[in-house]
């Protein structure tokens, strides 16, 4: 069983403010971290946490911040050799403001991410053939996540797409056409389909709307509402785990990491979607996006606590 991440790669600069600013407006931080990011990386990072080895494929540039993020991998555990390094783009980077309540804005420059091509990918087509489940963002060129798509496809994987960020109509239909599992939070599902998941009603609408466009299972992250799931037949609603969230940068991503391992351990969506509520929950009770990923040890913890 395995799972492979195609995704971005970042380097973020986190600044903590009291509020975050408005249009024109400057604000003084407290203070700022570095550290591993993008949606691909925080992914890879956490189901490493969780006790899986994935294959990660990312694009990054050969320069300080990509010997950063190599080495960074590299400590975690994360078999850095299906890394493309390119000396024609820098490596991405992302630029995030905190609040006290652990709101967020951010600015992504996606640099090498952004030059990710179907070339890159088909020098990886035998590991992602191999794979149980396919891990996707949407911070790189779409014909690349197309491309890693229809590799996979050839083989046995499942893939689970996070649509962010949500790019036009058509390029999100053709996407969602090969997707199996689609993870969408309210705001991407209420751009998706016309449709703001408040509720169990509100979020069945959407999946069905989402379900006629392929994917055969469909997850509606709703924050502290919980995570909306609707596959085969069945669907559900997971409360949220009560934690004290200081920075929800990395949740989606922590989240979409637990799920690949829950259910690559043969959990079913139920328990695989409560697996994945923990993972995310428990990213937001620390600072950073990658590093914020709970282990597997910490995450089966939360589950066990009295609801």
């Amino acid at each position: 069983m395995s799972i492979a991440v195609v995704g971005s790669s970042n380097i973020d600069f986190a600044a903590r403010v009291a509020k975050l600013p408005l249009p024109g407006q400057t604000v003084l931080a407290k203070e700022y971290k570095s550290g591993p990011g993008g949606k691909g990386c925080n992914q890879a990072l956490a189901v490493a946490r969780l006790g899986a080895s994935p294959v990660f494929i990312s694009k990054i540039g050969d320069d300080l911040l990509g010997n950063q993020l190599v080495s960074t991998l590299t400590n975690e555990g994360i078999d850095t050799s299906h890394l493309i390094i390119t000396d024609a783009a820098q490596t991405g980077t992302a630029l995030i403001s905190i609040d006290t309540i652990g709101e967020n804005m951010i600015t992504v420059v996606g640099g090498a991410n952004m030059t990710m091509t179907r070339g890159d990918l088909h020098e990886k087509q035998d590991c992602l053939r191999d794979c149980d489940y396919l891990l996707l963002q949407l911070e790189c060129p779409v014909v690349a996540v197309d491309c890693a798509i229809k590799y996979a496809r050839e083989g046995r994987a499942k893939i689970i797409l996070d649509p962010a960020p949500v790019p036009d109509h058509m390029v999100i239909r053709d996407l969602l056409t090969l997707t199996n599992i689609v993870t969408p939070n309210s705001s991407e599902c209420l751009a998706m389909t016309g449709i703001e998941p408040i509720d169990m009603a509100t979020a069945t609408d959407a999946a069905n709307k989402l379900h006629e466009m392929g994917p055969e299972t469909v997850i509606i992250k709703m924050g502290s509402k919980g995570a909306f799931y609707s596959s085969d037949g069945q669907t559900g609603l997971v409360s949220s785990f009560a934690v004290s969230a200081i920075d929800t940068v990395g949740a989606g991503d922590c989240f979409n990491a637990g799920l690949a391992v829950a259910l690559d351990s043969g959990q079913s969506i139920a328990d695989a979607v409560r697996f994945a509520c923990a993972t995310g929950a428990l990213s937001t009770t620390r600072n950073g996006a990658a590093d914020a990923a709970p282990n597997r040890e910490q995450v089966l913890e939360l589950l066990a606590e009295p609801a």
